[in-house]
């Protein structure tokens, strides 16, 4: 069965839309049947909660995958959940996310997770690139 976390509309226009791409094909099922699609939305587009954005700063410390705030933050969080509240689904099973992308979305929380980042620190460029006087800094 596919697991699917919503963080816009509601679950019951992604069954009805999936429904149509099925019916479409013919495949003469149900998406109610292959999917178990559940909201992850959480306050709404772009807004977080403190857990949300401690959750996704936590992943891409552990992982060094950076998850976007707005989608596919959310959307990791809410399946991450699911696994602990029903191991049961999830044992035994091979798990694929989708990450969306969205990581634009970071910069419009600066002011939320700088705190919880720290201190971020200058890099600088390799020192085989030449470079000019000033230039070659990031960040």
């Amino acid at each position: 069965k596919i697991h699917a976390y919503t963080v816009c509309d509601d679950p019951d226009y992604f069954y009805e839309y999936t429904q149509g791409l099925l019916d479409g094909l013919g495949a003469g099922v149900s998406s109610r049947d292959i999917i178990n699609i559940q909201d992850a939305k959480g306050l709404g587009y772009a807004m977080n909660t403190t857990e949300e954005l401690k959750f996704v700063k936590e992943v891409g410390e552990t992982t060094g995958v950076v998850l976007d705030p707005v989608y596919s933050g959310k959307a990791a969080m809410r399946m991450t959940k699911d696994m602990v509240e029903n191991p049961w689904k999830w044992e035994g099973r091979k798990v694929l996310f989708v990450h969306t992308g969205g990581l634009l979305g970071l910069f419009d929380k600066t002011e939320q997770i700088g705190s919880m980042i720290g201190k971020w620190s200058r890099m600088d460029v390799h020192e085989s690139f030449p470079r000019k006087e000033g230039t070659g800094k990031m960040f």
